[in-house]
């Protein structure tokens, strides 16, 4: 079984996708990770040096590799459920869990651990960051409200929904 993360950049796919492959006792598959591996440059270097259309191409050859695995919770980038018809298969592939953060929220957060590895929002100030987030938020909706689960306040030790995934490891 994949069990997929989808959200906002910041949002904490990947914080929470660590716990929730503990949790199963799944491997914990970031896709930017993969991608850099893969590649041998950093998703913002990726980003710069593609450009978006190129990068989102890139990033959906990837997430095709996701499939060849036969059990993983896999941290998507932010803006992969948008492109190539990714959140369709997604979904064919596992489980989809969106992780809606209010924008404010996470603008406050990447004003405190720094925004470098993200190139939708380097170099933005808090409220920058914010405005754009807003931004992104409306036009990835569609695409985000196509998962199978939505959770509004993703902090996986209140939320029973991650509960009903501790058996699926063993």
């Amino acid at each position: 079984m994949l069990i997929f993360l989808v959200g906002l950049p910041g949002c904490g796919k990947s914080s929470l996708g660590k716990k929730l492959a503990r949790i199963t006792r799944f491997p914990f598959c970031d896709l930017d990770q993969l991608i850099e591996n893969g590649e041998g440059a950093k998703i913002s270097e990726l980003f710069s040096a593609l450009g978006e259309k190129k990068f989102r191409s890139v990033e959906s050859q990837y997430l095709q590799k996701v499939k060849e695995m036969e059990k993983a919770i896999v941290a998507t980038g932010g803006g992969t459920p948008c492109f190539h018809d990714n959140m369709n298969l997604i979904n064919s592939l596992g489980i989809s869990i969106f992780l809606d953060v209010p924008p404010d929220t996470i603008a406050q957060r990447l004003s405190q651990f720094g925004i470098e590895k993200r190139p939708v929002l380097n170099g933005k100030t808090r409220e920058e960051i914010a405005a754009t987030l807003e931004h992104l938020r409306s036009v990835r909706l569609p695409y985000y409200s196509m998962s199978h689960i939505t959770l509004h306040n993703p902090d996986i030790r209140f939320h029973p929904e991650f509960m009903n995934f501790r058996g699926l490891g063993s």
